[in-house]
């Protein structure tokens, strides 16, 4: 396949705001794709060449970039520097002066995209002194065969900055369509890419007739399952009869792969941790008597000697990538271990949990890893004092879960139950939201040029990011600082394409970061789109962000439109305003 059918699909993404719209474009793609281009082209739709937990990124600074376009085109680095300046995007840039390059194309034939994805590769690839040259140069004979168009997409790609807007639900739906013609084929393909994290994987095995489009494997990460909402136990115990509550813990959640002396642990987003927790993966081998086993679990720092659950605040300091021995040494992380999925070359995920937890329990010994405490009851009293029991050991809350359930890889649902309560009028549950733009910021806070965040909740349906708050308080001077510098490096001119949102920022910013958010409550409002319908969303009312920007989670595990929706009918009052924000 030539690479400017990617780079003309590209460009008709870019210009398009509707989902269904998108399908369409995608799907005239992957019909002209077959069996040995099709894993390339998802990977090279996705922004990247391989899944996130393989850990390959392509990777080159904005001057390395620069170098190449000076060395494809003719111009001088500053030249290209210059332009950069005024356009604001090197894929820009580089089409722009690939319009009047000054150099001859050192080959006539055209890209294809195997040709663009295994160069992309070996620039990821290329290590070690003189690499940066190599990976320069790598780029600029791509750049010097490739047509206007076809440089924007080129350079992007590497900066990780390709802007096309494009979701991973988007893809699947225009997977199927290309195949069936309609939707039909969605949730075989979605149930595969819960299971392998790699929708380049599945579309490979679906394009080659495979019955199973995937199945677990050890060493490639399952999406994590994931619970609903409930502040009242006598609700849970009518959806479970009999439930089983796990304590809600708040550390890192960590997927455990391990086949012999073999362990590598992965992130909620699926990226590879296991050089950052060595004391974890010496845990792991001693003290899980399995030769081969797959366990979700929750990872925070830990007082061996008390029992003392330490706050996230803690357990942050341990991601990090310099100095991981000395803090595995000053902040030890212990394991809680609450699910497993697999186990000695079984798949597990279709047993019921009580079964899934006898499994766990007999393979794991208790030094630096233990099963999360728990207790089976149908009793709403029962319920309500091991609930306040948590609270007072340090924990968030329970996660209650129905024993027959199975294990629901990437999916939120009812069999598992975060039960967690309001207090002096504040939401139960925190908000994880992303950024979709910042304010300048006015009197005191106008030497920071920083005011404040526009963020969003995520929509599944739509697959877009839905404004919900403008956040304005809980941030110290030097987060102010490090977000305007995060958030400067990300912004653009226009709303981005899966941004759906009323009120204009001052600055618009690609949905990226994820924030947690306190807030009173969840009001009714014509400002933000939040579940929107008529004229009426959903906003936050008194929001302010807690924490960190949180690393760990991508900008589809934000908070979601439905989990809005829910926690507002689960408040006991609510009010309608017309600005809740003001």
């Amino acid at each position: 396949m030539e690479f400017k059918l990617f780079a003309e699909t590209a460009f008709e993404l870019e210009k398009t705001s509707s989902r269904l719209g998108m399908v369409d474009i995608l799907s005239k793609l992957f019909k002209k794709a077959d069996k040995n281009t099709i894993q390339k082209l998802i990977y090279l739709l996705q922004g990247r060449v391989a899944p996130p937990f393989e850990g390959i990124e392509v990777g080159m600074g904005e001057k390395f970039v620069e170098r190449s376009i000076s060395i494809a085109t003719g111009y001088t680095e500053k030249e290209v520097e210059s332009l950069f300046r005024k356009k604001g995007d090197l894929g820009l840039v580089a089409e722009a002066l690939l319009e009047k390059k000054k150099q001859l194309a050192f080959s006539e034939q055209d890209l294809t995209v195997g040709e663009v994805f295994d160069s992309l590769i070996k620039i990821a690839k290329t290590s070690g002194e003189g690499s940066q040259e190599k990976k320069v140069k790598y780029l600029a004979e791509l750049l010097n065969r490739a047509s206007p168009l076809e440089g924007r997409y080129l350079v992007r790609i590497p900066l990780a900055n390709l802007q096309l807007g494009v979701g991973d639900p988007t893809m699947m739906d225009a997977l199927s369509v290309a195949i069936k013609g309609d939707t039909s084929l969605r949730q075989e393909i979605e149930t595969a890419y819960n299971l392998s994290s790699d929708l380049g994987l599945v579309a490979k095995n679906l394009y080659e007739g495979k019955k199973k489009l995937a199945e677990i494997k050890l060493f490639n990460p399952i999406r994590p399952a994931l619970a609903e909402r409930e502040n009242d136990p006598k609700a849970i115990l009518e959806r479970h009869g009999t439930t089983m509550a796990d304590l809600k813990l708040d550390g890192f959640r960590l997927q455990i792969h391990k086949k012999g002396d073999k362990v590598m642990l992965f992130s909620r987003r699926l990226e590879n941790m296991t050089d950052s927790f060595p004391e974890v993966i010496e845990t792991i081998k001693k003290n899980v008597k399995a030769d081969e086993a797959i366990i979700d679990s929750e990872a925070l720092a830990y007082n061996e000697s008390t029992g003392e659950l330490y706050p996230f605040q803690y357990t942050i300091q341990r991601k990090r990538k310099h100095g991981v021995e000395k803090m595995a040494e000053e902040l030890p992380l212990h394991v809680f271990a609450f699910d497993i999925m697999y186990l000695n070359g079984e798949s597990l995920i279709d047993l019921p949990y009580k079964k899934r937890r006898e499994l766990l329990e007999k393979i794991i010994k208790k030094d630096g890893i233990s099963v999360i405490e728990n207790i089976t009851t149908s009793d709403v009293k029962e319920l309500e004092s091991y609930f306040k029991k948590a609270i007072e050991i340090g924990a968030e809350g329970l996660v209650c879960k129905d024993p027959n359930s199975i294990y629901k890889a990437g999916t939120r649902g009812f069999y598992w139950i975060k039960f967690k309560r309001s207090y002096k009028g504040e939401l139960a549950d925190t908000l994880d939201l992303v950024i979709i733009g910042y304010f300048l910021g006015k009197g005191a806070r106008a030497e920071f040029k920083f005011g404040g965040l526009l963020c969003a909740v995520y929509d599944e349906d739509s697959d877009t990011f839905k404004s919900i708050t403008r956040v304005g308080s809980g941030f110290s001077e030097e987060m102010m600082v490090k977000l305007r510098k995060l958030l400067e490096k990300i912004k653009v001119k226009e709303k981005p394409a899966r941004v759906d949102s009323i009120i204009e920022p001052d600055f618009w910013v690609k949905p990226m970061y994820v924030i947690t958010v306190k807030a009173d409550e969840i009001t009714e409002s014509p400002l933000h789109t939040a579940g929107r319908k008529g004229d009426t969303g959903y906003a936050l009312r008194f929001p302010r962000m807690i924490g960190d920007i949180r690393e760990d989670k991508k900008p589809e595990d934000a908070t979601t439109v439905s989990e809005i929706i829910r926690m507002f009918k689960l408040q006991k009052h609510t009010s309608i305003e017309s600005n809740p924000e003001a």
